[in-house]
């Protein structure tokens, strides 16, 4: 993945921009691709496509599309770095890469490295399927982890109108909250980046964190 230097911009992103989030009432839809933008009957398969923040309360943030950080473990056998799992994260700066995203198979996927070779650089690129969970007050897009709860595809009314759009989310939720994460090394790619956790009801913000609806954009 190749990034751009960090820019004054993608800074100031970091900082709170008063925005309101707006009021919705979300309507889950059936957990099947058909559901999905794109949709393609004789594939059975919906996408590609990318995931952004929408309506977020920072509205420096509007538009910022995903990406990932992984997690590495050693194996015992042969004391290399593994890849054990990953996660998907929002760019620092929109200019970045993202990662592409579909559903096929029945189940929402992202198409990213899912080991490391010899050297401990990521490789192996497939689409892999992403879940939620385990936990409520800390639930996150994860992939290569243990077998959660696939994401949730919801629609959003506003007093009653279907507003434009699909909205992922889970545990009754389309919010999510957004926090700045400063470089992690090699596993966010030598970049900070946004975290993302879902917000079901009851569920405070952290210190500097934001909220917003992740939509795909299509």
């Amino acid at each position: 993945m190749l990034f751009q230097s960090l820019s004054i911009a993608a800074l100031i992103a970091a900082l709170p921009t008063s925005f309101a989030l707006p009021e919705v009432t979300i309507e889950a839809l059936p957990a099947d691709c058909s559901s999905y933008p794109q949709y393609n009957k004789q594939s059975a398969i919906a996408g590609p496509w990318i995931v952004q923040l929408r309506d977020s309360d920072n509205a420096a943030l509007e538009g910022y599309g995903d990406s990932v950080v992984e997690s590495y473990t050693t194996d015992p056998a042969t004391g290399r770095a593994v890849m054990s799992s990953g996660r998907v994260t929002i760019v620092s700066n929109n200019m970045f890469a993202k990662q592409p995203l579909q559903c096929s198979e029945g189940r929402l996927r992202i198409r990213t490295a899912t080991a490391l070779d010899s050297t401990g650089k990521p490789t192996n690129i497939d689409w892999t399927p992403l879940s939620v969970g385990p936990y409520n007050f800390d639930a996150g897009l994860r992939y290569l982890a243990e077998e959660d709860d696939a994401p949730t595809l919801y629609q959003h009314y506003i007093n009653g109108t279907k507003q434009d759009g699909y909205y992922l989310g889970g545990f009754n939720t389309s919010t999510w909250g957004v926090r700045w994460q400063k470089s992690e090394g090699p596993v966010s790619y030598n970049q900070p980046y946004y975290s993302l956790r879902l917000l079901p009801e009851g569920q405070a913000l952290k210190f500097n964190e934001t909220k917003s609806f992740l939509k795909i954009f299509a």
